[in-house]
């Protein structure tokens, strides 16, 4: 503390300045993810569940050990720790105006927060930050696809097996 005070004001000015400018990150690092992220329009349950049924590119950016356990059905697999995620910035393949739709595990998780920004920073158009992610659509109990076994889901009349090997 006498260190900090015996700065010149300037110092002190630019200290409190980095403080202020590096608390949000502390706040992502430290506890929930944020409710809204620039360039991206945050969603509901509900309105993931409609991006869905309408085909939207679902991105799961949680680890590959939890990717196997269950996922959203249909979604795709890009681990944000990974250095996999990048094929966003680099490839042609998706359409920078193909509505996606990033998630995680919950809100406790920021990955899918940050895979949101940096995907509306890399020039995609319709980016959709589902907040809630995997485990409220699991207890909402719509479909997801575990590589254990089968889609699971109350409302499916078929099961289909689905294991990656």
């Amino acid at each position: 503390m006498y260190v900090f005070w015996n700065l010149s004001s300037a110092y002190k000015r630019l200290l409190q300045t980095l403080i202020l400018l590096l608390l949000p990150i502390g706040q992502l690092i430290a506890g929930e993810a944020p409710i809204e992220i620039k360039g991206a329009q945050t969603i509901s349950l509900e309105e993931a569940r409609a991006l869905h049924e309408d085909g939207a590119v679902f991105i799961d950016v949680r680890e590959s050990s939890s990717w196997q356990a269950g996922h959203i059905q249909g979604s795709v697999h890009l681990d944000f720790s990974e250095e996999e995620f990048v094929v966003l910035y680099a490839s042609d393949a998706l359409d920078r105006n193909t509505p996606i739709v990033f998630y995680c595990e919950s809100p406790l998780v920021n990955s899918s927060a940050m895979a949101s920004f940096f995907a509306a920073a890399w020039g995609y158009q319709k980016v959709y930050y589902f907040r809630d992610g995997f485990y409220s659509w699991l207890a909402a109990d719509y479909p997801i696809v575990s590589d254990v076994g089968t889609y699971l889901t109350a409302d499916s009349e078929q099961s289909e097996v689905a294991i990656s090997q």
